[in-house]
């Protein structure tokens, strides 16, 4: 998200003065910027536009400057105002500050201060539209748990905090009937006492607890679920909640327990090992998959979080080079610890849960593909530049590559496509970093059409894939990391590309590995 893609107000009502400064703003290419004579049309027009920043001077007919910025910051705390004016008056100073003016700027304007101080508050904007969008996209989510599984939150006291529809379905409750109450509500009497020790004592460690527990419902009937308990942290490690994911397993249970009635029946000596072989395969089929599932998952909600971070930490980086003089630096440094600290805990959450499930909702839209690499490759630079040089199209990769330079189009979900890209390119570059000579690393990305396919070719100079987990790379739970990792990657790739009906290919090739992405240029029905 560029600067161009913000909108500003000016409220100026000397003409000459506002000719100035527009030209000025002109320097920043903002997408659009509106005027306004007075407080009083600027109050208008920013309750009808909205705009992204707002510079005011203070002086004007109407309504004043300061008093305009007093009902908008009413309406937006969030909004960044520039005050302009020739006074240096302590009582307008004190106002500003309590009002939450972000800048002050005494006429006549000094061109590069102005312009330092609106590239400041402009990456604070797009940090925080950025964060919004992260933060509705993990709500989807959430709502994408909330459809696949039973959810209920607790205190520490084992006290109900939170539950989904999906569990009071299962349970038989309301929800005013469940929140404020003990988890015990659904307990059923021939539970042991065992399973609830070994639960409390696991969780307790802040160890996920996992395993098959028989309840009972409201009106008094068995049900048996699948739970997932997942202690919460807080940034001083201290647990704060849990969080259980269920999956209702009566129907399997009774199935199972069928089974093992007509094992008992036919078969004699071998009877008992049957049974616990049975109930062993049905165990693991059944929640395999939605172990699979739920690690791809988290490995996508983890992508975007670790650009937001990234961002959030280049920005404090930012705020750490004003000068110590700017009173707002320390409101920003407060702010950004704030934010930060969100981060860690949403992150925290998210690397904890494990039974999940999800489906992308972005529609496949036609996309330039050459795009969507260079949109991955912008996001891996900082990762890059430390690592290996990196080609595309047989030419050095660059900040700022114009995106249309080629055009190579398939109807994709584009977001989705792009996280392939930054899967197979991050593995590349921890391939390569554990070459010792700089020089002989190098990553060369070609894009090219084949018949009914658009190609995309990743070779790289590293140490290539081991021969043993080749066959078998795009499995879940496999690695070619020599310093570790879950191997969940490749097979979130895999499948985003099988379900554009493509296919992905690894190989090694000239003492490398080579990845090659086959996109259906045709559009394939979702």
């Amino acid at each position: 998200m560029e600067l161009n893609s913000l909108t500003a107000l000016l409220v100026e009502d000397n003409e000459l003065i506002k000719e100035q400064t527009l030209k000025i703003l002109d320097l920043l290419h903002f997408k659009e910027i509106y005027t306004a004579k007075n407080g009083e049309e600027g109050l208008a027009i920013y309750r009808k536009k909205h705009p992204d920043i707002i510079l005011s001077d203070y002086y004007m007919p109407m309504m004043n400057g300061l008093d305009m910025s007093e009902k908008i910051k009413e309406h937006n705390q969030e909004v960044p105002i520039i005050l302009l004016t020739a006074m240096e008056q302590t009582d307008i100073l004190e106002r500003a500050i309590n009002i939450g003016i972000d800048g002050y700027i005494f006429k006549p304007v000094k061109i590069q201060k102005l312009l330092d101080l609106i590239d400041k508050l402009s990456k604070r904007v797009l940090l925080q539209k950025h964060l919004k969008n992260k933060h509705k996209l993990l709500e989807e989510y959430k709502g994408a748990i909330d459809a696949s599984a039973s959810v209920t939150k607790t205190d520490i006291d084992g006290v109900i905090t939170y539950v989904n529809d999906s569990f009071c379905y299962m349970s038989g409750y309301d929800k005013e009937e469940l929140i404020g109450k003990k988890h015990n509500i659904v307990k059923h009497p021939d539970t042991s006492k065992e399973t609830y020790k070994n639960m409390w004592n696991t969780i307790t460690k802040k160890q996920v607890w996992k395993g098959r527990i028989r309840n009972l419902k409201k009106n008094g009937e068995t049900y048996y679920e699948y739970s997932v308990i997942v202690p919460i942290v807080n940034e001083d490690d201290e647990i704060v909640e849990y969080i259980a994911l269920r999956q209702d397993i009566t129907d399997l249970y009774l199935q199972e327990e069928y089974l093992k009635q007509r094992v008992k029946e036919e078969l004699d000596k071998n009877t008992k090992l049957l049974k616990e072989r049975e109930e062993e395969n049905i165990r693991e089929e059944t929640f395999s998959t939605i172990g699979k599932m739920a690690a791809g998952i988290t490995h996508e909600i983890n992508t975007p979080l670790t650009y937001v971070k990234g961002n959030l930490e280049m920005m404090i980086q930012d705020i750490a080079h004003l000068d110590d003089g700017i009173k707002q630096k320390k409101y920003l440094e407060d702010d950004i610890k704030i934010i930060l600290s969100g981060i860690n805990r949403i992150s925290s959450i998210v690397e904890s849960m494990r039974e999940m499930a999800s489906k992308s909702t972005e529609m496949p839209k036609p996309t330039n593909i050459f795009a969507c690499l260079v949109t991955a490759l912008t996001l891996s630079c900082n990762k890059a530049k430390q690592i290996a040089k990196v080609y595309i199209q047989d030419e050095p990769f660059q900040l700022g590559v114009n995106k249309n330079k080629y055009n190579f189009i398939a109807t994709v979900q584009k977001q989705r496509i792009e996280q392939v890209f930054i899967i197979i390119i991050n593995n590349a570059l921890d391939s390569l970093k554990l070459l010792d000579d700089f020089e002989s690393r190098f990553l060369r990305i070609t894009i090219e059409n084949q018949e009914e396919y658009i190609v995309i070719k990743f070779q790289d100079s590293g140490k290539g894939i081991d021969k043993e987990i080749l066959p078998k790379i795009f499995d879940p739970f496999q690695s070619n990391k020599e310093e570790g990792g879950m191997g969940i990657g490749l097979n979130v790739a895999k499948r985003i590309i099988d379900d554009h009906g493509g296919k992905i290919i690894a190989s090694n090739q000239k003492n490398g590995a080579l990845f090659e992405v086959y996109l259906p240029i045709k559009e394939k029905v979702f």
